[in-house]
């Protein structure tokens, strides 16, 4: 239940920054659904850059675990926000076995 308010909150909140260029979504979650790998990315204007955000959140604590995964780089090309996304899920996916995450 935690789980889909969760994931509810975050569909409003992807809604409401729309206009800032930034998204936030689920990548992966544990079997029970006790942790959910949250992935935040979008365009910061006033740095010409792409970034990534990866945390890993205790949904039965609502409290983060680990440390956050961040990643930005210049945003020449539409394809270095792919690349920046796809080095972020790496870096994160020790944390991400540890909890056992499974993406999505």
């Amino acid at each position: 239940m935690k789980t889909l308010i969760l994931l509810l909150v975050l569909t409003v909140l992807n809604s409401a920054f729309a206009s800032q260029h930034q998204h936030m979504g689920s990548i992966g979650a544990s079997a029970k659904g006790q942790f959910i790998a949250l992935e935040e990315y979008g365009y910061q204007p006033e740095s010409h850059s792409y970034y990534v955000t990866i945390r890993i959140i205790n949904v039965w604590t609502s409290e983060d675990v680990g440390s956050i995964v961040e990643v930005k780089t210049p945003a020449k090309d539409k394809r270095f926000l792919k690349e920046a996304r796809l080095k972020a899920k790496n870096l994160a996916q020790a944390q991400m076995t540890k909890y056992k995450i499974i993406s999505i």
